[in-house]
């Protein structure tokens, strides 16, 4: 977080073709961009406790270790409406690096994520928050040939101690209104994301065949607005979005898992 609020103020920032940095000013529209992202991150920390929120029949039915929830947003930050929430944690024998390395791939992207639905993606724009070439702030617009007025916001991390890719969709428009100067302090965004971490495992853990073993734990939490409407809704809707949000989340994770080649 330090070396990100030193790029945010305009420190020293390193180039791709001078890795001791230079000194420049970041015009409003980047700082803009980056608060935004800054509190789509925070925003997508908060919704991964969910301990007061699992009043659902179906939880208790759902996969060992999956987690929903549906709560009523009325912060002008986010959609406002009802949102659901899933989230969900599992090994991989992989090491974070690489894991973190397919992820952000917009190559591979359209084997995992069903957010942009399974479309090729192309980056737009991209914005360091970090020495490491791989800290960054995004624009990703998924090839859509019908729709092509959605644009995801992402922003990536990764150092020694794990990494994450949070993101959330936002109209051209809306970004085009950023990168022109205007406050997003009121812009609405709704995050998803994985973080990817050490399983703990000290490096002197061997497999059968005397090799080092890597493994990961992710952590993957979608979110999704199910409804506008401000008045409650109905337990059948409430059913109906839990379905909804945990088929989603495990189709995230089976396709992860089937794109690494892995299977439990």
């Amino acid at each position: 977080m330090s070396e990100r609020y030193n790029f945010t103020m305009g420190a020293t920032c390193p180039t791709k073709h001078d890795l001791k940095g230079v000194v420049y000013d970041i015009p409003k529209e980047v700082k803009n961009l980056m608060n935004l992202s800054q509190r789509m991150v925070k925003s997508f920390c908060e919704i991964l406790n969910m301990t007061d929120k699992l009043d659902f029949p179906t939880s208790s039915q759902l996969n060992s270790g999956d987690r929903v929830s549906i709560r009523k947003n009325i912060e002008i930050t986010q959609p406002q409406g009802f949102i659901a929430s899933a989230a969900t944690s599992l090994w991989l024998p992989l090491s974070f690096e690489t894991i973190f390395n397919f992820l952000k791939d917009d190559n591979t992207r359209c084997q995992w994520d069903v957010l942009c639905g399974e479309n090729n993606v192309i980056e737009k724009d991209k914005v360091q928050t970090g020495t490491s070439l791989e800290n960054n702030i995004t624009i990703i617009q998924p090839y859509m040939p019908i729709e092509n007025n959605m644009s995801v916001l992402q922003e990536s991390n990764i150092d020694d101690m794990g990494a994450f890719l949070i993101y959330g969709t936002i109209d051209l428009s809306t970004y085009n209104s950023i990168v022109n100067g205007s406050d997003a302090k009121e812009i609405a965004i709704l995050p998803s994301g994985i973080i990817i971490s050490h399983d703990g495992r000290l490096g002197s853990n061997r497999n059968n065949n005397g090799n080092v073993q890597n493994g990961s734990i992710l952590t993957v939490a979608l979110q999704k607005l199910i409804c506008v409407d401000n008045h409650l809704i109905s337990q059948h809707q409430q059913m109906e979005a839990v379905t909804y949000i945990h088929n989603l989340l495990s189709s995230i994770v089976f396709k992860i898992k089937a794109a690494l080649c892995y299977s439990d």
